[in-house]
């Protein structure tokens, strides 16, 4: 399985409204119901890179804010699987020039364990 960003496109809405069920946006803290304006905003209003699996199938995303805080997730059908850590670190590749950073609820096992897999400062909220 090859395992690519790129950046996510109007075009793209469909197909993340798709990954974007409630579970996943409750974790990410998106909004519910994850609707095509939430799905366009999230595409438009912010450095939004999609996660594609062999070029074609859109798997999560990750977000990475001005300040360099980086936001990612996966749909629960490729959860455990090591995308999540290969796109963190390729996210890191992508931004060499800039320390990378991410917030995480220490109850989010999975997530912590992503950040830590790739080597990413964590922050921890409550």
């Amino acid at each position: 399985m090859i395992i690519t960003l790129k950046r996510l496109k109007p075009t793209d809405v469909f197909k993340l409204q798709s990954v974007v069920k409630q579970d996943i946006a409750e974790a990410a803290y998106l909004p519910w119901p994850f609707n095509k304006s939430e799905a366009s905003t999230f595409i438009t209003d912010y450095n939004t890179w999609g996660i594609w699996l062999n070029g074609s199938i859109l798997a999560g995303a990750i977000e990475v804010k001005e300040s360099h805080e980086t936001a990612y997730f996966v749909s629960g059908l490729y959860q455990n699987i090591g995308i999540a850590t290969e796109a963190v670190k390729q996210i890191k590749d992508i931004f060499a020039d800039r320390q990378l950073w991410c917030v995480i609820n220490p109850e989010n096992k999975a997530s912590l364990k992503v950040a830590q897999k790739a080597k990413m400062r964590v922050q921890f909220y409550q």
